[in-house]
């Protein structure tokens, strides 16, 4: 019997992809993991699935079934399908039809995250549209740097495992002088004791405790309060190089760029509701309004883990500030914190702080946008405008709906408490590159946010996966220190990374070009450029003996 013709590709990145002819008389499983392995770099070949149908070859009747000539296999590294699958997966109540659009020219965006936006909005029940931002890219299953908009269900893979990720700004008192050049190098040696859990039990329930009561998701994970996390978590020192007047910035103001989440807690929620391989919870059921209140409570964790994260900061930054004593772990025996003492630290962090968002989360919010709500920044005018246009939705004029926002690496344009415009966002890339600060922009043309479903890009984007990074990257900057000022990390910034593999996977070089992104939301009238920073210490982590 003949040969049979085959594509092997890689079912997290699919545009990598190597012949392969199978011979007969050969087991073609050990053939097909070999040319991944050799072809294809993956490492830990485990899974092989069938393009198109998504069908998993585990048995001999599988490989009679599915093995044809030009038929592609995906070879997984142990990680679910990725792709569209025939007409029995979709759900009864998803749309075919959903509205799909990608923000990205200039930015390069892979053809798997476009595909995996399409097939989700066209999947998945209730989603009515859907938005690739320009730092669009894949993920193992659901695509980084989307936004999904859907009427009666919530999603939760679509928000991930990190709920309530986000970014914070803070204002310091360093100058310039203190951070540029070698005296970064100095700054970078103050920033100890910022790993492991903060105080005791008792005081991280204290601090995360506000008006409506507390946020704490028990000792397993509250002990990871106030700690950065892995991956593409990080705190950065900024200088600010330009910005417009209305920003609230001048140029060399130094700032603190937090971008943290609830660490494990997320990750324990998706679970629990994702267990039975379900994705979808329908508006009204007990498992959705449970999911609601648990989501909510990450994120509010979330919020106080990026404050506490600044306050650990600043108590290494500013050693002279009473207010940041709390910032720095007690001797073993020392008591308790009284609770107005957190009470206090915690308020005086809030001076400091003038953004904070999410980007990894579901908002219920009123939809399709309404020009009267995007058209001031006054909450009393704001609040006049909404009567108005109440009466108009009783009498069937301008009538508005409720829908859920799906952020998974993907920043709002709105105050979720207010409902007024943001003035400004973060958007960083990655280390030694510039962060933009954008201004969310509404008009008709955009349909006062709904092309861009009230959302904007939030960072530069993965331009490679990270074992590509770890790879290709490892061996280009292997004789590099990339810790330094120097080669690969050329804009003067210094880095503190005591995980070499986390140094390559998260260099500039695999991230997408910042400007670019920011180029893009410009273009397609989302947002105005009105400023950028320059990074002079980029903290990722450090292994310190407790």
């Amino acid at each position: 019997m003949p040969a049979t013709r085959v594509t092997v590709a890689l079912n997290a990145k699919q545009s990598q992809r190597a012949p392969l002819l199978i011979p007969a008389s050969a087991p073609p499983q050990q053939l097909v993991f070999k040319t991944a392995q050799t072809k294809l770099r993956l490492k830990k070949p485990s899974r092989i699935f069938a393009a198109g149908t998504g069908a998993e070859l585990l048995t001999e009747s599988d490989w009679t079934e599915n093995l044809k000539d030009d038929v592609v296999l995906l070879v997984s590294a142990g990680e679910e399908y990725v792709g569209s699958k025939d007409k029995g997966e979709r759900h009864p109540d998803a749309n075919v039809d959903c509205a799909v659009t990608i923000l990205a020219q200039n930015a390069p965006v892979e053809g798997l995250s476009v595909t995996q936006v399409t097939t989700t909005a066209r999947t998945l029940p209730g989603i009515i549209h859907a938005v690739g931002q320009p730092d669009l890219h894949p993920g193992t299953k659901f695509p980084i740097g989307a936004v999904f908009v859907s009427k009666r269900w919530v999603h939760p893979p679509l928000i991930g495992g990190d709920i309530g990720c986000g970014m914070a700004w803070y204002k310091t008192r360093l100058s310039r002088s203190q951070v540029d050049g070698d005296k970064g190098k100095k700054v970078a040696e103050k920033l100890r004791g910022l790993e492991g859990p903060w105080r005791t039990q008792a005081d991280r329930v204290q601090w995360l405790q506000d008006d409506n009561g507390t946020y704490t998701a028990g000792v397993k994970w509250d002990a990871s309060l106030g700690t950065i996390g892995a991956g593409n978590h990080f705190a950065e020192l900024q200088v600010v190089e330009s910005s417009s007047p209305e920003v609230g910035l001048q140029r060399d103001d130094v700032v603190l760029l937090v971008h943290s989440g609830s660490r494990g807690y997320g990750g324990s929620i998706l679970k629990k509701f994702t267990a039975e391989s379900q994705t979808s919870l329908e508006q009204g059921s007990d498992a959705m309004q449970t999911y609601m209140i648990e989501h909510d409570r990450a994120c509010q964790w979330a919020k106080a883990n990026r404050d506490l994260i600044a306050l650990r900061f600043l108590a290494c930054l500013e050693p002279g500030e009473d207010a940041w004593v709390l910032g720095q772990n007690p001797p073993d025996a020392s008591p308790i914190a009284e609770i107005d003492e957190i009470y206090s630290a915690r308020e005086r962090v809030q001076t400091r702080k003038f953004v904070d968002i999410w980007h990894n989360n579901v908002e219920r919010v009123e939809w399709p946008p309404s020009p009267l709500q995007k058209s001031t920044t006054d909450v009393s005018e704001l609040k006049a405008k909404i009567g108005k246009l109440s009466l108009q939705s009783e009498s069937g004029e301008g009538a508005q709906d409720y829908v859920y926002i799906h952020r998974k690496g993907a920043a709002p344009t709105y105050n979720p408490t207010t409902g007024l415009p943001l003035s400004i966002l973060p958007l960083p890339g990655s280390r030694a590159t510039p962060t933009m600060i954008l201004k969310p922009t509404f008009s008709e043309s955009t349909a006062w946010g709904a092309k861009n479903a009230l959302s904007l890009a939030h960072g530069a984007g993965r331009a490679m996966s990270r074992a590509k990074a770890l790879s290709s990257l490892g061996q280009k900057y292997k004789t590099s220190n990339l810790l330094e000022p120097g080669s690969g990390n050329t804009d003067g910034t210094w880095v503190i990374c005591d995980e070499k593999d986390l140094v390559f996977e998260e260099a500039p070089d695999a991230y997408k070009d910042v400007r670019a992104v920011a180029e893009d939301l410009v273009r397609e009238g989302v947002a105005e450029v009105v400023g950028w920073l320059r990074a002079r210490v980029s903290y990722k982590v450090r292994n310190e003996a407790r």
